[in-house]
Protein backbone atom coordinates (compact mmCIF):
# COMPACT_ATOMS: atom_id res chain seq x y z
CA UNK A 1 0.00 0.00 0.00
CA UNK A 2 1.36 2.88 -0.79
CA UNK A 3 0.56 6.79 1.31
CA UNK A 4 1.07 10.13 0.66
CA UNK A 5 1.52 13.29 3.34
CA UNK A 6 1.23 16.91 1.93
CA UNK A 7 2.43 19.72 4.54
CA UNK A 8 1.16 23.18 4.42
CA UNK A 9 1.04 25.94 6.91
CA UNK A 10 -1.52 26.30 8.67
CA UNK A 11 -2.39 29.73 6.85
CA UNK A 12 -3.15 27.93 3.71
CA UNK A 13 -5.74 24.98 5.40
CA UNK A 14 -8.69 27.17 4.29
CA UNK A 15 -7.67 27.19 0.90
CA UNK A 16 -7.15 23.20 0.85
CA UNK A 17 -10.49 22.50 2.50
CA UNK A 18 -12.00 24.45 -0.11
CA UNK A 19 -10.20 22.73 -3.06
CA UNK A 20 -10.73 19.41 -1.56
CA UNK A 21 -14.96 20.02 -1.28
CA UNK A 22 -14.90 21.29 -4.94
CA UNK A 23 -13.00 18.18 -5.88
CA UNK A 24 -15.90 16.58 -4.67
CA UNK A 25 -13.92 15.22 -1.27
CA UNK A 26 -16.61 15.52 1.64
CA UNK A 27 -14.71 16.17 4.67
CA UNK A 28 -16.29 15.18 8.36
CA UNK A 29 -14.58 16.79 11.64
CA UNK A 30 -13.13 14.02 13.37
CA UNK A 31 -11.01 15.07 16.79
CA UNK A 32 -8.09 12.48 17.60
CA UNK A 33 -5.49 13.46 19.63
CA UNK A 34 -2.26 11.52 19.58
CA UNK A 35 1.35 11.82 21.84
CA UNK A 36 2.34 14.70 19.24
CA UNK A 37 -0.30 15.18 16.58
CA UNK A 38 -4.20 15.74 16.62
CA UNK A 39 -6.42 14.81 13.57
CA UNK A 40 -9.61 17.30 12.90
CA UNK A 41 -11.01 15.96 10.02
CA UNK A 42 -11.12 12.86 7.46
CA UNK A 43 -13.20 11.75 4.59
CA UNK A 44 -12.22 8.29 2.69
CA UNK A 45 -9.25 7.55 2.87
CA UNK A 46 -7.60 10.78 3.38
CA UNK A 47 -7.71 12.79 7.37
CA UNK A 48 -6.29 16.17 7.69
CA UNK A 49 -4.55 16.81 11.49
CA UNK A 50 -1.70 18.81 12.69
CA UNK A 51 1.33 19.41 14.63
CA UNK A 52 2.12 22.93 16.02
CA UNK A 53 2.01 25.13 12.99
CA UNK A 54 1.88 23.24 10.65
CA UNK A 55 -0.88 20.88 8.88
CA UNK A 56 -0.68 17.52 7.03
CA UNK A 57 -2.68 15.63 4.88
CA UNK A 58 -2.39 11.81 4.76
CA UNK A 59 -3.80 9.96 2.33
CA UNK A 60 -3.59 6.77 0.40
CA UNK A 61 -2.15 6.70 -2.70
CA UNK A 62 -1.03 9.66 -4.65
CA UNK A 63 -2.44 13.75 -4.29
CA UNK A 64 -2.55 16.39 -6.44
CA UNK A 65 -3.41 20.12 -5.30
CA UNK A 66 -2.90 23.30 -6.52
CA UNK A 67 -2.39 24.83 -3.10
CA UNK A 68 1.17 26.21 -2.30
CA UNK A 69 2.53 23.33 0.30
CA UNK A 70 5.95 23.34 2.35
CA UNK A 71 6.93 19.54 1.28
CA UNK A 72 5.94 16.09 0.22
CA UNK A 73 6.44 12.71 1.82
CA UNK A 74 5.48 9.02 0.22
CA UNK A 75 4.99 6.08 1.90
CA UNK A 76 5.44 2.69 0.54
CA UNK A 77 4.84 -0.53 2.22
CA UNK A 78 6.49 -3.28 0.61
CA UNK A 79 9.01 -6.22 1.46
CA UNK A 80 11.91 -5.29 3.38
CA UNK A 81 15.88 -6.42 1.71
CA UNK A 82 19.48 -6.20 2.96
CA UNK A 83 19.61 -2.34 2.48
CA UNK A 84 16.70 -1.62 4.95
CA UNK A 85 17.28 -0.54 8.93
CA UNK A 86 15.92 -2.12 11.76
CA UNK A 87 13.41 -0.02 14.20
CA UNK A 88 11.02 -0.83 17.23
CA UNK A 89 8.01 -2.02 14.40
CA UNK A 90 9.77 -3.25 12.08
CA UNK A 91 12.28 -2.01 8.91
CA UNK A 92 12.47 0.96 6.92
CA UNK A 93 14.28 2.47 4.25
CA UNK A 94 14.64 6.40 3.56
CA UNK A 95 15.16 7.41 -0.53
CA UNK A 96 15.98 10.67 -0.71
CA UNK A 97 15.16 12.91 -4.30
CA UNK A 98 13.22 14.70 -5.32
CA UNK A 99 10.18 13.79 -3.79
CA UNK A 100 11.22 11.64 -0.25
CA UNK A 101 10.04 8.58 -0.29
CA UNK A 102 9.95 6.19 2.58
CA UNK A 103 9.88 2.55 2.50
CA UNK A 104 8.30 0.58 5.17
CA UNK A 105 8.13 -3.27 6.20
CA UNK A 106 5.48 -3.21 8.94
CA UNK A 107 1.89 -3.14 9.46
CA UNK A 108 -0.21 0.09 9.29
CA UNK A 109 -0.14 1.38 12.65
CA UNK A 110 -2.09 4.96 13.47
CA UNK A 111 0.61 5.93 16.15
CA UNK A 112 3.10 5.08 13.00
CA UNK A 113 1.46 6.78 10.46
CA UNK A 114 -0.53 9.22 12.27
CA UNK A 115 1.45 10.16 14.61
CA UNK A 116 5.63 9.68 14.93
CA UNK A 117 6.08 9.95 11.12
CA UNK A 118 3.92 13.30 10.34
CA UNK A 119 5.65 15.21 13.49
CA UNK A 120 8.73 13.18 12.83
CA UNK A 121 8.95 14.90 9.30
CA UNK A 122 7.79 18.17 10.10
CA UNK A 123 10.43 18.22 13.07
CA UNK A 124 13.21 17.61 10.38
CA UNK A 125 11.42 20.39 7.84
CA UNK A 126 11.81 22.88 10.66
CA UNK A 127 15.82 22.01 11.09
CA UNK A 128 16.51 22.13 7.36
CA UNK A 129 14.58 25.13 6.77
CA UNK A 130 15.80 27.14 10.10
CA UNK A 131 19.85 25.83 9.40
CA UNK A 132 19.15 27.06 5.91
CA UNK A 133 18.40 30.43 7.37
CA UNK A 134 20.80 30.91 10.12
CA UNK A 135 23.39 30.07 8.09
CA UNK A 136 22.83 32.01 5.85
CA UNK A 137 22.36 34.94 8.12
CA UNK A 138 25.69 33.56 9.89
CA UNK A 139 27.64 34.48 6.33
CA UNK A 140 26.15 38.04 6.07
CA UNK A 141 26.87 39.12 9.73
CA UNK A 142 30.48 38.00 9.66
CA UNK A 143 30.75 39.88 6.46
CA UNK A 144 29.34 43.19 8.50
CA UNK A 145 31.37 41.60 11.78
CA UNK A 146 34.40 42.60 9.76
CA UNK A 147 33.75 46.23 8.61
CA UNK A 148 32.86 46.78 11.85
CA UNK A 149 35.82 45.51 13.75
CA UNK A 150 37.80 47.98 11.20
CA UNK A 151 35.45 50.78 12.03
CA UNK A 152 35.58 50.44 15.67
CA UNK A 153 39.58 50.14 15.31
CA UNK A 154 39.82 53.39 14.06
CA UNK A 155 37.02 55.10 16.30
CA UNK A 156 39.35 53.90 18.99
CA UNK A 157 42.38 55.21 17.62
CA UNK A 158 40.56 58.70 16.79
CA UNK A 159 38.77 58.50 20.10
CA UNK A 160 42.14 58.02 22.34
CA UNK A 161 43.97 60.95 20.48
CA UNK A 162 41.03 63.13 20.51
CA UNK A 163 40.72 66.08 23.44
CA UNK A 164 37.72 68.01 22.17
CA UNK A 165 34.24 66.75 23.86
CA UNK A 166 32.25 67.71 20.44
CA UNK A 167 34.36 65.17 18.39
CA UNK A 168 34.06 62.64 21.85
CA UNK A 169 30.22 62.88 21.27
CA UNK A 170 30.11 62.54 17.86
CA UNK A 171 32.65 59.70 17.83
CA UNK A 172 29.99 57.72 20.54
CA UNK A 173 27.10 58.34 18.66
CA UNK A 174 28.68 56.21 16.41
CA UNK A 175 29.31 53.30 18.28
CA UNK A 176 26.13 53.17 19.26
CA UNK A 177 24.70 53.14 16.19
CA UNK A 178 27.50 50.40 15.00
CA UNK A 179 26.67 48.20 18.68
CA UNK A 180 22.08 49.04 18.33
CA UNK A 181 22.60 47.73 14.75
CA UNK A 182 24.41 44.56 14.99
CA UNK A 183 22.80 44.24 18.43
CA UNK A 184 19.28 43.34 16.26
CA UNK A 185 20.59 41.03 13.94
CA UNK A 186 22.45 39.24 16.54
CA UNK A 187 19.20 38.87 19.03
CA UNK A 188 17.95 37.97 16.02
CA UNK A 189 20.11 35.63 15.08
CA UNK A 190 20.13 33.99 18.28
CA UNK A 191 16.45 33.37 18.81
CA UNK A 192 16.75 31.17 15.56
CA UNK A 193 19.60 29.16 16.90
CA UNK A 194 17.74 28.33 20.20
CA UNK A 195 14.67 27.33 18.21
CA UNK A 196 16.61 25.41 16.15
CA UNK A 197 18.46 23.77 19.87
CA UNK A 198 14.83 22.84 20.45
CA UNK A 199 13.72 21.35 17.15
CA UNK A 200 16.69 18.85 17.41
CA UNK A 201 15.35 17.87 20.91
CA UNK A 202 12.11 17.33 20.12
CA UNK A 203 13.28 15.40 16.18
CA UNK A 204 15.71 12.96 18.61
CA UNK A 205 12.54 12.49 21.30
CA UNK A 206 10.64 11.53 18.31
CA UNK A 207 13.31 9.26 16.90
CA UNK A 208 13.59 7.57 20.27
CA UNK A 209 9.93 6.38 19.91
CA UNK A 210 11.02 4.83 17.15
CA UNK A 211 13.88 3.11 18.39
CA UNK A 212 15.94 5.51 16.87
CA UNK A 213 15.05 6.36 13.20
CA UNK A 214 17.77 9.02 11.47
CA UNK A 215 20.27 8.76 13.73
CA UNK A 216 22.79 10.02 11.65
CA UNK A 217 20.29 12.89 10.69
CA UNK A 218 20.03 13.61 14.45
CA UNK A 219 23.85 13.89 14.61
CA UNK A 220 24.44 16.07 11.03
CA UNK A 221 22.18 18.54 12.56
CA UNK A 222 24.32 18.79 15.72
CA UNK A 223 26.97 19.44 14.02
CA UNK A 224 25.89 21.91 12.09
CA UNK A 225 24.21 23.77 14.73
CA UNK A 226 27.65 23.00 17.11
CA UNK A 227 28.98 25.60 13.95
CA UNK A 228 26.38 27.95 14.33
CA UNK A 229 27.15 28.30 18.28
CA UNK A 230 30.76 29.15 17.51
CA UNK A 231 29.65 32.03 15.24
CA UNK A 232 27.19 33.30 18.15
CA UNK A 233 29.85 33.23 20.49
CA UNK A 234 31.70 35.27 17.78
CA UNK A 235 29.16 37.72 17.79
CA UNK A 236 28.63 37.94 21.07
CA UNK A 237 32.41 38.79 21.72
CA UNK A 238 32.28 41.25 19.11
CA UNK A 239 29.72 43.08 21.08
CA UNK A 240 31.41 43.44 24.02
CA UNK A 241 34.00 44.66 22.24
CA UNK A 242 32.01 47.68 21.06
CA UNK A 243 30.29 47.96 24.65
CA UNK A 244 34.10 48.29 26.01
CA UNK A 245 34.75 51.07 23.50
CA UNK A 246 31.62 52.69 24.49
CA UNK A 247 32.28 51.92 27.90
CA UNK A 248 35.75 53.80 27.44
CA UNK A 249 34.74 56.89 25.49
CA UNK A 250 31.87 57.74 28.21
CA UNK A 251 34.49 57.78 30.90
CA UNK A 252 37.18 59.74 28.95
CA UNK A 253 33.96 62.03 28.27
CA UNK A 254 32.75 62.02 31.53
CA UNK A 255 36.57 62.82 32.62
CA UNK A 256 37.15 65.99 30.39
CA UNK A 257 33.78 67.24 30.94
CA UNK A 258 34.15 67.11 34.82
CA UNK A 259 37.76 68.88 34.52
CA UNK A 260 35.87 71.61 32.56
CA UNK A 261 33.32 71.94 35.24
CA UNK A 262 35.71 72.13 37.88
CA UNK A 263 37.66 75.03 35.16
CA UNK A 264 34.27 77.04 34.70
CA UNK A 265 33.66 76.71 38.61
CA UNK A 266 37.20 78.24 39.00
CA UNK A 267 36.06 81.01 37.06
CA UNK A 268 32.43 81.40 38.28
CA UNK A 269 34.04 81.63 41.49
CA UNK A 270 36.48 84.29 40.40
CA UNK A 271 33.84 86.38 38.51
CA UNK A 272 31.49 85.95 41.57
CA UNK A 273 34.45 87.11 44.35
CA UNK A 274 35.05 90.15 41.54
CA UNK A 275 31.05 90.49 41.79
CA UNK A 276 31.10 90.65 45.34
CA UNK A 277 34.24 92.74 45.93
CA UNK A 278 32.91 95.60 43.51
CA UNK A 279 29.62 95.10 45.61
CA UNK A 280 31.53 95.98 48.35
CA UNK A 281 32.89 98.80 46.95
CA UNK A 282 29.77 100.42 45.71
CA UNK A 283 27.83 99.48 48.80
CA UNK A 284 30.91 101.25 50.81
CA UNK A 285 30.86 104.56 48.98
CA UNK A 286 27.30 105.25 48.56
CA UNK A 287 26.75 104.37 51.79
CA UNK A 288 28.88 106.93 53.11
CA UNK A 289 28.03 109.84 50.56
CA UNK A 290 24.71 109.40 51.83
CA UNK A 291 25.87 109.08 55.40
CA UNK A 292 27.75 112.22 55.03
CA UNK A 293 24.67 114.05 53.44
CA UNK A 294 22.25 113.20 56.82
CA UNK A 295 24.13 112.64 59.39
CA UNK A 296 27.23 115.00 61.06
CA UNK A 297 29.53 111.79 60.82
CA UNK A 298 32.29 114.00 60.81
CA UNK A 299 32.40 114.99 64.83
CA UNK A 300 32.25 110.82 65.31
CA UNK A 301 35.85 109.06 65.31
CA UNK A 302 37.35 108.34 62.39
CA UNK A 303 38.09 104.58 63.06
CA UNK A 304 34.52 103.95 65.00
CA UNK A 305 32.90 106.01 61.32
CA UNK A 306 34.92 103.27 59.18
CA UNK A 307 33.75 100.32 61.28
CA UNK A 308 30.24 100.96 61.45
CA UNK A 309 30.45 101.45 57.63
CA UNK A 310 32.45 98.45 56.77
CA UNK A 311 29.98 96.43 59.43
CA UNK A 312 26.91 97.96 57.59
CA UNK A 313 27.94 97.21 54.31
CA UNK A 314 29.51 93.28 55.08
CA UNK A 315 25.86 92.65 56.68
CA UNK A 316 24.15 94.42 53.31
CA UNK A 317 26.21 92.46 50.79
CA UNK A 318 25.40 88.54 52.94
CA UNK A 319 21.37 89.69 53.33
CA UNK A 320 21.28 90.20 49.39
CA UNK A 321 22.48 86.25 49.38
CA UNK A 322 20.16 85.24 51.99
CA UNK A 323 17.07 87.34 50.37
CA UNK A 324 17.66 85.65 47.08
CA UNK A 325 17.67 81.84 48.94
CA UNK A 326 13.98 83.63 50.66
CA UNK A 327 13.01 84.18 47.42
CA UNK A 328 14.08 81.18 45.91
CA UNK A 329 12.39 78.65 48.56
CA UNK A 330 9.37 80.85 50.05
CA UNK A 331 10.95 79.56 53.69
CA UNK A 332 12.36 82.40 56.51
CA UNK A 333 15.76 80.72 57.91
CA UNK A 334 17.10 81.55 61.26
CA UNK A 335 20.61 83.29 59.28
CA UNK A 336 17.82 85.48 57.15
CA UNK A 337 16.03 86.78 61.14
CA UNK A 338 19.47 87.29 62.26
CA UNK A 339 20.77 89.11 59.79
CA UNK A 340 18.13 91.52 59.45
CA UNK A 341 18.35 92.21 63.18
CA UNK A 342 22.22 92.58 62.93
CA UNK A 343 21.36 94.97 60.12
CA UNK A 344 18.68 96.81 61.78
CA UNK A 345 20.87 97.40 64.76
CA UNK A 346 23.96 98.86 62.64
CA UNK A 347 21.71 100.89 61.04
CA UNK A 348 20.22 102.43 64.70
CA UNK A 349 23.92 102.73 65.40
CA UNK A 350 24.67 104.22 62.50
CA UNK A 351 21.79 107.47 63.36
CA UNK A 352 22.07 107.44 67.03
CA UNK A 353 25.81 107.95 67.75
CA UNK A 354 26.46 110.63 65.07
CA UNK A 355 23.11 112.58 65.54
CA UNK A 356 23.15 112.62 69.46
CA UNK A 357 26.09 110.77 71.38
CA UNK A 358 28.72 112.45 69.28
CA UNK A 359 26.87 115.58 68.45
CA UNK A 360 26.75 116.30 72.58
CA UNK A 361 22.98 116.11 72.03
CA UNK A 362 21.75 113.62 74.58
CA UNK A 363 24.52 114.36 77.94
CA UNK A 364 27.42 117.30 77.76
CA UNK A 365 29.86 114.07 79.97
CA UNK A 366 30.11 113.33 76.31
CA UNK A 367 32.15 116.29 75.55
CA UNK A 368 34.94 115.58 78.60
Amino acid sequence: MNYTYLFLHSDDVDELLEELRNSGVKLKPKFKKYKFTEIFASSNGILIGKYENVVFLFAKGDIETSVEYLDILKIEQTQADETFNDFKFGKYKLEEGEILKLKLDTEFNEGIFLDLIPAMHIEMMKISILLSQCNLQSETMSKEETGIIKEVSRLSDVANKSRNISELERILSEVSELHMGFFRKFVQFKDVNEEIFSSIVKFEIISRELDGWFKDKIQEFKDFHRSLIYFESKFEQTLNGIRDLFSLISLQLDTMRNRENMELQMRTSSLQAAAAIIEFVAVFYYTLKIWEYFLPIGKMPGSLAFLLLTGFTVAVVAYTELLAKFVRSKKITKSLVLATVLLGLILLLMYILPAFIFSGALSPSFSH
